[in-house]
């Protein structure tokens, strides 16, 4: 055959008309220094969105159907009610979705437990724990919202600044009589590859008899780790449909304890009684908490919530104890490759490095050149697709296990990153590396059984 376009309708074609991708020249398609792939996968290992089940994918493209029509509230609140199961909801609690991230989902809450004795003040009603980028920005958030915030800080890789937290709590309670309303903290921390010691911080506010509602980051935790809201005495939890959940981006969550919804109610009754606008609309939660205990809607897309339902499905196949182990495995086989080609983790200590996200520190005097120049060749040789550490364009990578990563996928990618790296020239022990991890993998790997789904023949 030649090597001609001849469909009209050649995708190729079309992105090269509209100058997506560049011909080079009229030797285009006789080009062969590059490895054209006929199957275009790609082992996606970045933290989110995350590499998902062959069965959301196929209920990916589900006719669209309308919000309002017969049994959509019924379908809704039943996937909520799953959902709230599978993070152990205290009783009485009540889940929230909708459209949006966990993003939308951090700053509904950092909205929230606004009182009159807020405005036009410098009251300090809120503490941000920050170990990293994206806690990091959830203080940022609460910041904008000119809310008065204390920001504390640890250092990259290490756990949550609990000296600094016990003495800013001790500080409201001696001055104010508790004025701090959240106390806000990641479960696991995206980009510093760290899971925080939430229990210890759940103690820290019991032993101190401190009323802030304790508030959890768990978006890249949520389906990945041991995750329970009733155990770990959390009053709000932070989630978002497109990391360990599996499903496509497009619900922000938000799961309420009872003692969060009284003091929402409460919060929100005193501003009413001064004739004052909370600040926020379609984010506010009391609208929220309305909206699901009648229709059960809040501007939500059935699609997402049919793929939510499908991924809510797998995980009950697979079992999400198995599931928190499969992480696990994921990242031991990571872990294996990257100490024993001789680099090191960002995590300071092995006891809170994460399971869900590995970050890997550069060799010194290496930097975000050669750490750009890893994740190229990882993509456009191994079709491999990792990440860099947001924030921080020297430190490293991520190699991700959220979602529905297997032990071959973290092998692959091990693979792919030790190549890449000896490639750009880092210095690390390429073989031993390469030998921990198939070593690593063949101790961890379990006979495969397929999920449930159609096959290639419709089957």
């Amino acid at each position: 055959m030649t090597n001609k376009l001849i469909s009209p309708l050649s995708g190729l074609r079309r992105l090269i008309e509209t100058n997506q991708v560049e011909a080079l020249d009229d030797e285009f398609l006789k080009d062969k220094s590059l490895v054209w792939s006929p199957h275009n996968k790609i082992i996606n290992v970045t933290p989110g969105p995350a590499f998902g089940s062959d069965l959301v994918t196929q209920f990916s493209s589900t006719q669209t159907r309308g919000m309002r029509g017969p049994g959509a509230a019924e379908f809704f609140t039943a996937v909520r009610q799953e959902y709230a199961k599978l993070v152990d909801m205290p009783e009485g609690g009540m889940p929230l979705f909708f459209t949006g991230s966990g993003t939308s989902a951090t700053e509904a809450a950092a909205s929230a437990l606004r009182t009159p004795d807020e405005v036009n003040s410098q009251k300090t009603v809120i503490v941000t724990l920050e170990i990293g980028s994206f806690s990091n920005a959830m203080g940022n958030c609460v910041e904008n919202l000119g809310r008065g915030v204390i920001r504390l800080k640890a250092g990259m890789g290490e756990d949550l600044p609990f000296a600094g937290c016990r003495e800013a709590l001790e500080k409201d309670l001696q001055d104010n009589h508790g004025n701090i309303k959240m106390v806000m903290a990641p479960h696991n921390e995206t980009g510093s590859g760290v899971t925080a010691s939430i229990q210890k911080l759940r103690d820290l506010l019991d032993e101190l008899k401190h009323p802030a509602l304790l508030v959890v980051d768990g978006i890249s935790s949520i389906g990945s780790l041991p995750l329970s809201m009733d155990k770990l005495g959390i009053d709000m939890l932070l989630g978002c449909s497109q990391k360990g959940m599996m499903a496509t981006p497009g619900i922000g969550m938000i799961t309420l304890s009872s003692k969060a919804l009284k003091r929402i109610a409460e919060c929100d009754q005193q501003m009413k009684a001064a004739g004052l606008k909370k600040g926020e609309h379609y984010l506010s939660l009391t609208k929220m908490i309305e909206a699901m205990g009648s229709t059960g809607l809040h501007i939500e897309t059935p699609s997402n919530y049919a793929q939510l339902a499908v991924a809510l499905d797998t995980i009950a196949i697979e079992g999400l104890d198995r599931v928190v182990e499969r992480h696990a495995d994921c990242s031991a086989i990571y872990r294996a490759a990257i100490k024993n080609a001789g680099l090191e983790l960002v995590a300071k200590d092995t006891n809170i490095a994460s399971n869900a996200v590995t970050a890997v520190k550069a060799p010194e005097g290496y930097g975000e050149k050669e750490i750009k120049e890893v994740l190229s060749i990882m993509y456009s040789k191994h079709a491999v697709e990792a990440a860099a550490i947001p924030g921080f364009p020297d430190m490293g990578w991520r190699l991700c296990a959220t979602g529905g990563i297997q032990p071959q996928h973290a092998l692959m990618a091990s693979i792919a990153f030790l190549g890449a790296a000896a490639e750009a020239g880092l210095p690390i022990d390429h073989d031993k590396g390469l030998f921990a991890a198939s070593r690593t993998y063949r101790d961890v790997v379990r006979y495969h059984r397929p999920l449930p789904g159609f096959d290639m023949y419709g089957r």
